[in-house]
């Protein structure tokens, strides 16, 4: 146990070190959006296209979970645009009077992702020595979905007790758990299965989460603005689906 608690903070250090935003990078000229991990890859597909369409300045894209995201917008971070993987944090920073024009972009699945090629199921999630990988459920979405999952089926509780659930910053720290072998599997988004490029997955038989996001009060440029309002149309649509959303669409 104490091995696996050791390869666990190894393993969070890296990542942190790797993934998590540096704020102190960030130029104050720069438009920034502060996205969910699991947006991160279309939001990096979504700022390329905008750019190449004439549109507008790319703005940076950094990720992590939606919860960390908040509050550093609450603390006075530099990003001009959030999107979070729940309407959650979208509708708490609204109240509070950090974000304004929210608005629903796409919605999606959760899923189980091995690195294995042999298929998965979600009968091997009852495996006995099993290790699963989760996102932090009080600052991830896809970790509280996750974990919540697991307690329906009755497996949460145990997974704890006997120290196989491992639970990690965002979801793609998850994902990075399973490939690296301090888990077996990890309980994610779809699109992070899909960047994946090789294991096989399963959905969760739970509704997709509908991700939001709004623009940051004096933070917000003509230029975010404009990419805000691109990333919601029509022409974005196929982005969205190529890493598994499903767009929300004006009827």
């Amino acid at each position: 146990m104490k091995c696996k608690a050791r390869l666990c903070a190894i393993i969070v250090v890296a990542l942190a070190t790797f993934v998590l935003p540096k704020i102190g990078a960030i130029e104050a000229s720069e438009d920034v959006v502060a996205v969910a991990a699991s947006i991160h890859e279309v939001a990096l597909e979504l700022a390329t296209a905008f750019k190449e369409a004439r549109l507008g300045q790319a703005p940076q894209v950094v990720s992590g979970a939606s919860g960390k995201l908040a509050a550093q917008i609450i603390a006075g971070a530099p990003f001009g645009l959030f999107l979070s993987a729940s309407p959650e944090w979208t509708e708490k920073l609204q109240k509070d009077g950090f974000l304004y024009d929210i608005a629903p972009m796409a919605k999606a699945p959760a899923v189980v992702w091995w690195p294995k090629g042999e298929a998965i199921s979600l009968e091997t999630l009852r495996g006995e020595k099993i290790r699963i990988a989760i996102a932090d459920p009080a600052a991830a979405p896809f970790g509280k979905a996750a974990g919540e999952y697991l307690a329906s089926i009755g497996l949460y509780d145990t997974l704890m007790k006997e120290g196989r659930l491992i639970v990690m910053g965002s979801v793609e720290q998850a994902m990075l758990a399973a490939t690296s072998g301090g888990a077996d599997m990890a309980m994610v988004s779809l699109s992070l299965a899909i960047k994946a490029n090789e294991g096989s997955y399963v959905k969760l038989p739970i509704a997709p989460l509908e991700n939001s996001g709004g623009l940051v009060k004096s933070r917000a440029t003509e230029n975010i603005t404009e990419f805000w309002r691109y990333i919601r149309s029509e022409t974005a649509a196929p982005v969205w689906e190529k890493w598994g959303f499903e767009p929300v669409r004006d009827n």
